[in-house]
């Protein structure tokens, strides 16, 4: 197996070195505790990729890679934000955060692999993630048989224990590996052929392992994403009887994961409880338990913090708080509504547009959602890069309900999968 992974240019020591540098730092994202050497791979990288760089100039790299600078340019942003902060400490703690956005995009856009080694880092990241959730849930299942609970199959369990990851986040890496699997199914590249089948189990194993997760917006998002590519692909290859088959399969899998797992049906009770009381002080509701009306829900409570988000925007409306002044913020918002709850648990505003748009104010948001996802996105359609559409599409859907980018969790994978799959074009001939 190990020479499926294998660099294909055994001429280049350097290219070498910088291709399983990168197949390291895949690896290193799936164990717990070692943000250290993550963090030392990453600037590895982009120091290999300066050194190994070829090109004329730099300006001519970065003009070819423009996705991947718009990433850049972003957070070069966060700088002038900082000056608006009061709380400078703060800001440099937000900023230190989010360097991964800064070193990994850049990086890639001095590295030319050749395209069959780009094909061989994204199967490598998808089977590491198929591995890595086929451990977290063995471990799941030796704690439900130790302690007779089945609340250890399901949801933080699966992912928390072992691996160090919030299933909200784990759900992001699951997901792009199911993208990606996909994307290698529908597009028949040629050196995966032989383990055609593997992929496909694994694609059924980690859409399972979504389903256990329990997590709402992952789940809908994986939905809406491999609908439109499956069934778009189905469409164009005319291929209606597929369809059909595939929908009925679809509608059977649900039956029977609902009536396998009901505690994920627990993630969805409540959801449609908009209503809320700020001064409530009990806790929220447990997947593991029956659901209870009086505690706060998934929903509710997001709906009470995104009032008291966009009151705060409202007061900074044009530059926002400065990404040092955030949390105060925000705080002092719960504070002011009595809103113990968010409080005594220092709730972040589950949703990363309203978290822009307080820190960085409307200037911030107008350039997160050119330069993160309007621009690429347009570039992606007009090449029809359908791998990169539907992982940016992806995040576009998780940003609506999560902080992707408040979390070391998050940041590590978004800085490294999104500049991956701008490099991904059409089908190429390897």
């Amino acid at each position: 197996m190990f020479s499926f992974f294998a660099y294909g240019n055994s001429k280049s020591a350097k290219l070498n070195i910088l291709y399983y540098s990168i197949l390291c730092y895949i690896a290193s994202l799936f164990f717990k505790g070692i943000p250290a050497i993550t963090n030392i791979l990453m600037v590895w990288i982009f120091l290999l990729a300066v050194v190994n760089f070829k090109g004329k100039n730099y300006l001519s790299a970065f003009s070819e890679n423009r996705v991947n600078i718009g990433i850049v340019l972003f957070i070069i942003y966060h700088f002038i934000s900082l000056a608006f902060s009061v709380d400078k400490n703060a800001g440099m703690e937000v900023l230190s955060r989010r360097i991964p956005l800064l070193v990994l995009p850049a990086a890639f856009c001095l590295i030319s692999f050749e395209a069959k080694a780009w094909y061989k880092l994204l199967i490598f990241y998808a089977f590491a993630t198929t591995i890595a959730s086929l451990a977290g849930f063995s471990y799941g299942v030796y704690l439900n048989l130790k302690f007779h609970d089945t609340g250890y199959l399901y949801n933080d369990n699966i992912s928390a224990f072992l691996l160090g990851k919030q299933s909200v986040y784990f759900s992001f890496y699951v997901n792009c590996a199911i993208f990606i699997f996909t994307y290698f199914l529908l597009e028949k590249i040629d050196f995966v052929k032989k383990i055609k089948s593997l992929i496909i189990f694994s694609i059924i194993w980690l859409i399972f392992i979504c389903f256990m997760l329990a997590c709402k917006t992952a789940m809908l998002g994986l939905f809406i994403i491999l609908l439109w590519t499956v069934t778009g692909y189905l469409i164009r290859k005319r291929k209606f009887f597929e369809i059909i088959i595939i929908s009925f399969a679809l509608v059977v899998a649900i039956f029977l994961a609902v009536k396998v797992s009901p505690k994920t049906l627990n993630r969805f009770k409540g959801i449609t409880q908009t209503d809320f009381q700020y001064d409530n002080k009990n806790k929220e509701n447990h997947f593991n338990a029956e659901y209870d009306e009086s505690k706060w829900g998934s929903t509710n409570t997001r709906i009470a913090i995104w009032s008291c988000a966009i009151e705060v925007w409202k007061e900074h409306p044009v530059f926002g708080t400065g990404i040092g002044g955030r949390d105060a913020a925000l705080n002092a918002k719960y504070k002011e509504k009595q809103f113990w709850y968010a409080l005594s648990t220092e709730k972040h505003t589950h949703n990363q547009y309203l978290d822009i748009g307080i820190s960085m104010g409307a200037v911030g948001e107008i350039i997160f959602l050119f330069l993160f996802l309007i621009y690429p996105l347009k570039i992606f359609l007009k090449q029809k890069q359908a791998l990169a559409i539907s992982i940016f599409a992806f995040l576009a859907i998780c940003f609506f309900t999560e902080n992707m980018l408040n979390r070391y969790q998050g940041e590590i994978l978004i800085a490294f999968i999104l500049p991956l799959v701008s490099k991904i074009k059409d089908k190429m001939e390897i």
